[in-house]
């Protein structure tokens, strides 16, 4: 790669992805606390590193983000009809920005073992440095080695050969009309 793409999957579980509304995230970090059974650190780590993984596509430095969410999490609800509006507007607020694509992989595309768990490929121009990251209930897990980048990136090209066409949630808007510089 030529420059820092961050590919992401959504699966069927939920809509918390790069994208999130900061309401969305608090949900999350709330599923998060009830599984990791009160720990407060390992609560504080998970929603440091969230937070940092919304900056992704909006930040100062902004990588070219590529999503394929399942369709099933769209109409998932988490934290209440409030939320998931703020979560699907944000989402629709990101998409339009030019280093952002976002694609929805349909029911009919049926059942794809790379939508099973949601997973995150962190590329660049230094190979050494590429990462896939995989939430999981506890505590996530970061992937570095070759045979396993090389499997998630074949996962999310054929989840996105798969998926409808990219939203088109209207007019792309610069960086500079979200207020960031």
């Amino acid at each position: 790669m030529n420059e820092a793409v961050v590919s992401e999957s959504v699966s069927s579980g939920s809509l918390f992805s790069t994208s999130s509304a900061p309401s969305s995230s608090e949900a999350a970090v709330s599923a998060v606390l009830e599984a990791t059974e009160g720990d407060p650190q390992g609560t504080d780590r998970y929603a440091q590193f969230r937070m940092a993984r919304q900056r992704v596509p909006t930040g100062p430095h902004p990588l070219t983000y590529l999503a394929v969410i399942h369709e099933a999490a769209l109409p998932t609800r988490v934290g209440g009809p409030a939320v998931m509006r703020r979560q699907l507007l944000r989402l629709m607020e990101v998409s339009r920005l030019p280093n952002v694509t976002v694609r929805v992989y349909p029911f009919e595309a049926g059942i794809y073992s790379a939508h099973t768990q949601s997973f995150v490929v962190y590329g660049g121009a230094t190979p050494e440095l590429d990462t896939v990251y995989l939430e999981q209930p506890t505590e996530p897990l970061f992937l570095r080695d070759g045979e396993h980048l090389d499997k998630y990136v074949k996962m999310f090209e054929r989840l996105t050969e798969s998926a409808f066409a990219p939203v088109d949630p209207g007019p792309r808007r610069s960086r500079t009309s979200h207020g960031t510089h």
